[in-house]
């Protein structure tokens, strides 16, 4: 019933894109690379909205605060599998860029997008001051970590890399950092959840303790579609990041553009569709963990968690970002900060949020080294 109740919405033609994404592999594509990228990035569009609908049920369920949390969980699974792929395939500054573009796209695009859109709501938008100040001052954490190899390396004359394939001193470093930083965030739930939850309340959609056992067996039949559309996801990507490689191999677009910039305005679907209902709804706490909690949780747990697997494939990615994609985050980082600080928002704040991406998208398209 519920698949039924799914595919019945108006993006279930759109599905066959999907399949045909999933069916025909790379090779296939010729000199068709562009077209059968943008194939790829259009099939995820109807599975991004299926999910964005579940996780919207769900989040009737649970409470908007479990919700938020299962909704960035679920969104993020689409960046490790795109990243997981390019880390198996040894495309190190691939990974960096798709986490680090995915953070801008999150926190610049989709919140200035939410921002505007829930500011026709309301003159001014309320914010949760606990979770708003844990969120972005994670966020600039983040940056002061991934910034770390930078400050020793900056008299070498031996540029940083994003990876590696020999097990040296910098892939000890990024193990043994990644282990300390994914261990600060999973103790973040436990100071949101467990011994300062009262701080972090919000409203909820509706109690959790009035569920049913109807409503625990729809949770099942909507965690089990969720598995099939993460799977369908899973297949679309790893197309979607072997297009990508011959894209960037056969064009004169640059590898930063489209890592960082192109590639994440396709993998923030799922958050950015999950966002804008949310703001319009006026529950603008959903849209900020699709947004901002969504790119901590890249940086502080994603990331760490592809710098430890990354020896079982034989790859040792690196704990760092290249310098333009650093200086993004940076500035990403600390522009987010700066406009939630007053813990409201109205939709010129929105606007300001988009000004800075639009900044950067045009930037890394048209300023190219001379060579």
């Amino acid at each position: 019933m519920l698949i039924r109740e799914v595919l019945s919405g108006r993006w279930k033609l759109l599905l066959l894109v999907s399949a045909v994404a999933i069916v025909v592999p790379p090779s296939a594509a010729g000199s068709f690379k562009l077209p059968y990228f943008l194939l790829c990035g259009l099939a995820l569009i109807p599975l991004a909205q299926i999910t964005a609908e579940l996780v919207d049920r769900l989040v009737h369920r649970v409470g908007e605060r479990l919700g938020g949390l299962l909704n960035v969980t679920l969104g993020n699974l689409l960046e490790l599998v795109i990243a997981l792929t390019a880390l198996k395939s040894g495309l190190y500054d691939l990974v960096v860029l798709s986490i680090a573009g995915a953070v801008i796209t999150n926190s610049l695009l989709v919140l200035g997008v939410s921002t505007i859109v829930a500011g026709r709501r309301e003159l001014v938008v309320d914010l949760n001051r606990h979770s708003r100040g844990l969120s972005t001052r994670q966020l600039l954490i983040s940056v002061i970590l991934m910034s770390v190899p930078s400050i020793f390396f900056w008299d070498s004359m031996h540029p940083i890399t994003e990876g590696s394939n020999v097990f040296d001193l910098f892939a000890v470093y990024s193990l043994i950092v990644a282990g300390i930083v994914m261990l600060a965030y999973l103790l973040s739930y436990l100071y949101q959840l467990g011994t300062h939850r009262g701080l972090f309340a919000v409203e909820r959609v509706r109690a959790e303790g009035s569920a049913s056992s109807e409503s625990q067996g729809s949770m099942l039949a909507i965690v089990g579609v969720l598995v099939l559309v993460a799977l369908a996801i899973a297949g679309v990507s790893e197309h979607l990041v072997a297009g990508l490689e011959d894209l960037v191999q056969g064009s004169a677009v640059t590898p930063l553009f489209v890592g960082m910039l192109l590639l994440p305005l396709f993998s923030a679907i799922p958050e950015a569709l999950v966002a804008f209902r949310a703001a319009s709804r006026g529950r603008m706490a959903l849209a900020m963990a699709s947004t901002v909690e969504s790119s901590v949780q890249l940086m502080l747990f994603v990331l760490p968690v592809l710098v430890l697997l990354g020896p079982l494939m034989g790859r040792f990615l690196h704990l760092t970002f290249p310098p333009q994609a650093l200086a993004c985050l940076g500035a990403t980082a600390f522009a987010v900060h700066w406009v939630t600080e007053g813990d409201s928002l109205t939709w010129y704040q929105g606007l300001l949020l988009l000004s800075i991406y639009a900044a950067l998208f045009v930037g890394a398209l048209l300023l190219k080294p001379i060579i």
